[in-house]
C-alpha cells in the first residue's frame, strides 16, 4: 500500500468514527432524508487541502455528499483574495460546491474586546454554524487541526492554568465540529500532499513570531526539544488522552449526582446541603452539568465563576444573591438554590435589531396549506425579513417580540401538547452559543413563532380562516456573505 493511500485511509476511518460518536451524542443530528454530508473548512493552506482530498475520497467511496466553506477575513490583501481563488479552483476541481464569505474582524475585535485571531475564529463558528443550519443534509463541520496544532494548544493552556478539562485540548468531537486530522502530523500531511503533486498556500502570518503560536513556533518547542529531547513533544500529546479518561469518569460520576438531586426537568433550582457536602472537584462539574441542560450556559462558566459561587454558597442564607456573568444570578432560596436569567441573553455581542409589523386582510383568495413556516434558518444568522401568515382570530392581543428564555414552552405546529422551547432549538440543530439570540414572537396567549424556525400550531391556516394577519420580524447581521 503506497503512503498516500494509506494516509486516506486513516483520515476516512477517522471520519466515519467521529461522525459515529456524533449521531450517538445527538440522534437527531441528521433529519434530512438526503445522506448525511461533511462540511469541510477550508483556508487553502496545506492542513485543510489535504483534509479535502481525504474528504473527496470519502465522498467517493461513500456516496455521501461533501462541501467546503472558506471564510476570507479580508486581512492580508491580494494573499486573502488569491486564498480563496485558490480554494475556488480546487473545489471546482474535486467537484466540491463551495460556500465564500467575507468577514473582517476588526470591527469584531474592537466592538469584543478580542484580538484579531478571536475575533476571526468567532466570525468562522458563526459562519460554519449558519450553514449547518441552512444546509440540512450537512452533519458536521471538519477542520484541519493537527497533532501539531494540538500540542501547541495543550501547551498555551497549561501556562494558562487550565485544569483537566482544558487539558484534554482539541477533542476529535466538539459538538458538531469534527477533527479527523488529529490522528496525524504536519510532516505527513505535506509528505502526502507533495506525493500527490498538490499545491497549498502559505500563509506568512503562521510563520509571524509576534503573535502566540508563532512565537511557540519558532521559538519555545524548538528549545523544549533542545532541553528534553524529541520525546517531549509527544509527552503532553499522551497526558490529553490521560486526562480524557479521568474527566470522563468524573463527568460520569456527575450525571449520577444530578439525577439524584433533582428529578423536576423543569426546576432551575439545586438542593444546598448536599452540594456543599460534595467534594469540589463534584460540586463544580454538577452545577456545570445542570447549567448547561437547563439553560444551555457553557462557555462562560470559567473556573473562578464557580469556585466564586461555592466559595459564597456554605455561608449564604435564604434571601440572599451572587452575581455570576452577564445579568445571571444564583439565588438562596431557603434551603434551595435557584438560578435566575437575564430578561435578555445576549451572546458575544453580535448585534441584532428587529422590528414587528401586523397587517390583517381578507383571506378569501387565501391558498390554504398546513405546511410549517417559510424554510429559512434563524434571524440571527442573516439581514432578512421574516413572515409568518395566521388567522386574526387566533391572535390575542398585540404581538411583540423579544429572545426566548428558559422555561419558555409553546405547542408547535403539528402537535397537541406543549414542548419546551430549548428542547426546539436542539431539534432545530442551532447551536448553544447562538440560542440565546432567537427571537421570540408572542402575544397574550403566549409564544406564536420561533422566528424563521417553528410556528406555534394555533397559527395553522385554514378552510375556515375569513381574514389573516401576517407578522414580520426585520433582523440584521454586519458580516459580509458571498453565498
Amino acid at each position: 500500500m503506497s503512503a498516500d493511500t494509506a494516509f486516506l485511509d486513516k483520515i476516512c476511518a477517522e471520519i466515519d468514527r467521529l461522525l459515529i460518536l456524533l449521531s450517538e451524542e445527538h440522534p437527531t443530528a441528521s433529519r434530512s432524508l438526503e445522506p448525511p454530508g461533511l462540511l469541510i473548512a477550508l483556508s487553502g493552506g496545506a492542513d485543510s487541502t489535504a483534509l479535502l482530498l481525504a474528504a473527496a475520497a470519502w465522498r467517493d467511496r461513500t456516496g455521501r455528499p461533501v462541501e467546503a466553506v472558506h471564510v476570507n477575513h479580508l486581512l492580508r490583501g491580494p494573499d486573502s483574495d488569491g486564498d480563496a481563488a485558490f480554494c475556488g479552483r480546487l473545489c471546482e476541481r474535486l467537484g466540491v460546491g463551495l460556500h465564500t464569505h467575507r468577514a473582517d474582524p476588526r470591527g469584531k475585535a474592537e466592538d469584543l474586546g478580542r484580538n484579531l485571531e478571536e475575533a476571526a475564529r468567532m466570525l468562522r463558528i458563526w459562519i460554519f454554524d449558519d450553514l449547518l443550519l441552512r444546509r440540512r443534509n450537512m452533519t458536521a463541520v471538519a477542520t484541519g487541526h493537527h497533532s501539531g496544532d494540538q500540542l501547541e494548544t495543550l501547551v498555551m493552556r497549561f501556562f494558562r492554568g487550565a485544569g483537566a478539562s482544558g487539558m484534554r485540548g482539541i477533542l476529535p468531537l466538539s459538538g458538531h465540529t469534527i477533527h479527523p486530522m488529529l490522528v496525524t502530523d504536519r510532516e505527513e500531511i505535506e509528505s502526502f500532499l507533495n506525493s500527490r503533486g498538490q499545491a497549498w498556500c502559505e500563509d506568512a502570518t503562521n510563520r509571524d513570531d509576534s503573535n502566540l503560536r508563532g512565537k511557540l513556533r519558532s521559538r519555545f518547542l524548538p528549545m523544549v526539544r533542545d532541553i528534553f529531547g524529541e520525546s517531549a513533544l509527544v509527552s503532553p500529546l499522551r497526558l490529553a488522552d490521560l486526562l480524557s479518561a479521568d474527566v470522563a469518569e468524573l463527568d460520569e460520576s456527575a450525571r449520577s449526582i444530578l439525577d439524584g438531586l433533582h428529578d423536576d426537568e423543569d426546576g432551575t433550582d439545586l438542593p444546598v446541603e448536599p452540594l456543599c457536602r460534595l467534594p469540589r472537584v463534584l460540586a463544580s462539574r454538577v452545577i456545570r452539568l445542570f447549567l448547561w441542560e437547563r439553560f444551555e450556559l457553557k462557555a462562560d462558566l470559567d473556573r473562578a465563576t464557580i469556585d466564586r459561587l461555592l466559595d459564597w454558597l456554605p455561608e449564604s442564607r435564604s434571601g440572599t444573591c451572587i452575581d455570576l456573568f452577564g445579568g445571571w444570578r444564583a439565588h438562596r432560596v431557603f434551603d434551595r438554590l435557584d438560578f435566575e436569567a437575564p430578561y435578555h441573553v445576549v451572546n458575544e455581542g453580535v448585534p441584532c435589531s428587529f422590528s414587528v409589523h401586523a397587517t390583517a386582510w381578507p383571506a378569501t383568495d387565501l391558498e390554504h396549506d398546513s405546511r410549517a413556516p417559510e424554510p429559512g434558518y434563524p434571524a440571527l444568522f442573516q439581514t432578512g425579513l421574516w413572515r409568518l401568515t395566521m388567522p386574526l382570530s387566533a391572535l390575542c392581543g398585540k404581538p411583540r417580540v423579544r429572545h426566548w428564555r428558559p422555561g419558555d414552552r409553546m405547542v408547535p405546529f403539528g402537535m397537541n401538547g406543549h414542548k419546551k422551547i430549548s428542547d426546539l432549538l436542539r431539534e432545530q440543530r442551532v447551536p448553544a452559543r447562538a440560542r440565546g439570540l432567537i427571537h421570540l414572537v408572542e402575544d397574550d396567549e403566549g409564544p406564536l413563532w420561533l422566528v424563521g424556525l417553528v410556528r406555534a400550531e394555533r397559527t395553522r391556516m385554514l378552510p375556515s380562516t375569513t381574514s389573516a394577519v401576517t407578522l414580520q420580524v426585520l433582523t440584521s447581521l454586519d458580516f459580509e456573505d458571498d453565498v
